[in-house]
């Protein structure tokens, strides 16, 4: 569920979506907000991490974070896992934390528990763990029950008392509307006091000059004509999504060729490809070797083993039309209907932005192969259409499960 109600009305959100994005300038940092919000919800939290890095949670419910809020509660420590039964019921909150960031939260099936957790034991964890009631987690080897290694586990406490009924409200977690974050955290405005400052004392100065001379031509300057389509023109101005999708299949091809090794989650975002590494038997070393013959980084970092590679794809030519939103939508779906029949198309709000109309299209996939994929990207030629993101989970037999956000432009 997107959220949990406690006794007291207060909902505690599980996020649609959670990220860390990097951007070098807050205008930016607005663009990826605003076009993320578009898609996983108006509600949003932004956290500052560093210099040019935030964190952001996005939810179409309001309330608090669910997993962030246990987290503080137990003074962020770097790996957790938390588990409180609910009452009169067979499901439990589950909280996972890793390196830092919330891993996974909600309310699960006890029976799914273990399942959740099974990923860990081939990890390196040190993890706080925590729980309350009749939960699937032990701290010693019992039946019917997960436990960890002792060398995966840092500390392990059985509460007396649960503490969601009474978990604190924190500002920080709250989700409110994107505009209002945005301005919260002064991205997107200018400050004005400066400004007005500046601007009173330069016209002073102005008004004295004035005064003092006399000037011997009267100059009218032509205003400069703003073209109101600049801005879906500069949005426009990208790879086309066709191209990504074939870049992103080749590109899973080649991952897919790993001597001992496979991948599992694979992700384009921002003009990069990243992906989770499994051993198959395997070493690391082998890995190395491997990725430095095409060019790809190995990270390896507490949660896993990840792959990445930057994408240069060229801009495509800047449309000689702008056709109308319903039109490019009405196309994509009968397009798709030729070679991926079925209700696999989302959309999301209708965003006027000026003398262009934007909207959110999410088309969904599940268990298909890479050239089902191919042949869905070829139905994006040629359309007023910007790609936010594809995400594909590699099955065992090979297949594709997973989705590709696109951002429409018309009329």
């Amino acid at each position: 569920m997107p959220y949990i109600t406690r006794e007291d009305g207060e909902h505690f959100v599980i996020p649609s979506y959670r990220d860390v994005l990097t951007v070098k300038q807050k205008s930016q940092l607005k663009k990826e907000v605003l076009l993320l919000s578009h898609s996983y919800g108006e509600f949003v939290t932004l956290q500052k991490k560093g210099i040019s890095q935030y964190e952001v949670a996005f939810s179409p419910d309001t309330g608090y974070l669910l997993g962030e809020s246990v987290w503080h509660h137990f003074k962020k420590p770097l790996d957790m896992i938390y588990c409180e039964a609910i009452p009169n019921t067979s499901e439990a909150i589950l909280v996972i934390v890793k390196s830092g960031s919330v891993y996974l939260d909600g309310s699960f099936s006890q029976d799914s528990i273990p399942e959740e957790l099974i990923i860990f034991l081939t990890q390196q964890n040190n993890f706080e763990i925590y729980i309350h009631g009749d939960v699937p987690i032990s701290q010693e080897p019992e039946a019917g029950k997960f436990s960890f290694e002792p060398a995966s586990v840092k500390s392990f406490a059985v509460l007396d008392q649960p503490i969601f009924p009474t978990l604190s409200l924190w500002k920080i977690y709250q989700l409110q509307l994107v505009d209002a974050v945005l301005k919260e955290q002064g991205i997107g405005t200018l400050p004005v006091k400066p400004f007005l400052a500046l601007a009173v004392m330069l016209g002073i100065i102005w008004m004295g000059y004035s005064y003092l001379t006399s000037p011997k031509q009267v100059v009218v300057e032509k205003k400069q004509e703003v073209n109101p389509y600049q801005q879906y023109m500069n949005l426009l101005r990208s790879p086309a999504p066709d191209q990504e999708v074939f870049t992103f299949v080749d590109k899973l091809e080649t991952l897919a060729q790993i001597p001992g090794w496979k991948v599992s989650d694979v992700k384009y975002i921002h003009n990069n490809i990243n992906a989770t590494a499994l051993s198959s038997g395997a070493r690391i070393e082998d890995l190395y070797a491997w990725a430095n013959d095409n060019k790809i980084n190995v990270l390896i970092r507490k949660t896993g083993i990840f792959l990445s590679q930057p994408i240069d794809l060229p801009n495509r030519p800047f449309p000689k039309n702008i056709y109308s939103t319903t039109k490019i939508i009405a196309t994509i779906v009968d397009r798709l209907a030729t070679v991926y029949p079925g209700n696999n198309v989302e959309l999301g709000d209708f965003m006027k932005k000026g003398v262009y109309t934007s909207v959110i299209i999410k088309i969904k996939f599940q268990k298909i192969s890479p050239l089902v994929l191919t042949l869905i990207g070829k139905q994006l030629t040629d359309l007023p259409l910007v790609l936010h993101d594809i995400t594909a989970t590699v099955e065992i037999d090979s297949s594709l499960t997973g989705s590709i956000t696109l951002d429409a432009l018309g009329d």
